[in-house]
């Protein structure tokens, strides 16, 4: 009997992914690049057990360095559903603002190659699907609420 190969994420299921929108004083978005990446809002997979915070604050550490200890509150934005051909995955990207009392200062995290905060109008005609999300969910949709 031949071993029919199954994808690490089968096709039934998805991939869940929390991702954090968090906005500086002259109203930039945290954005990083991992593993040769465009640009992309911080954040990652949920891992099984975790809570959404606790997986969005292990996300956040490893990618831009933020401390562990530090509150945060975290409001919904959104979620898209897109199918990830390198993962042979579909993905439920889920959105939320994160609000410090204080931004706290950010740097590059073990998993990033670079971090920046960055206009969400710069992504208005970006051919990548991670950029027309940000301007989707940050420029878009917020004039119809």
């Amino acid at each position: 009997m031949q071993r029919v190969p199954i994808s690490k994420y089968p096709n039934t299921f998805f991939r869940v992914s929390l991702k954090a929108v968090i906005e500086n004083h002259k109203g930039e978005i945290l954005c990083v690049k991992e593993a040769g990446s465009e640009w992309t809002l911080p954040g990652g997979g949920l891992d099984h057990g975790e809570t959404v915070e606790q997986g969005l604050r292990r996300e956040l550490f490893e990618e831009v360095a933020l401390d562990q200890d530090e509150s945060f509150t975290l409001t919904p934005v959104g979620h898209d559903v897109m199918w990830v051909e390198s993962r042979k995955a579909w993905q439920l990207w889920v959105i939320f603002r994160v609000s410090f009392d204080e931004i706290p200062l950010f740097s590059r995290g073990v998993d990033a190659d670079d971090i920046a905060f960055i206009n969400p109008r710069t992504f208005a005609d970006s051919p990548w699907r991670a950029q027309q999300l940000i301007y989707k969910w940050l420029v878009d949709l917020p004039r119809y609420e």
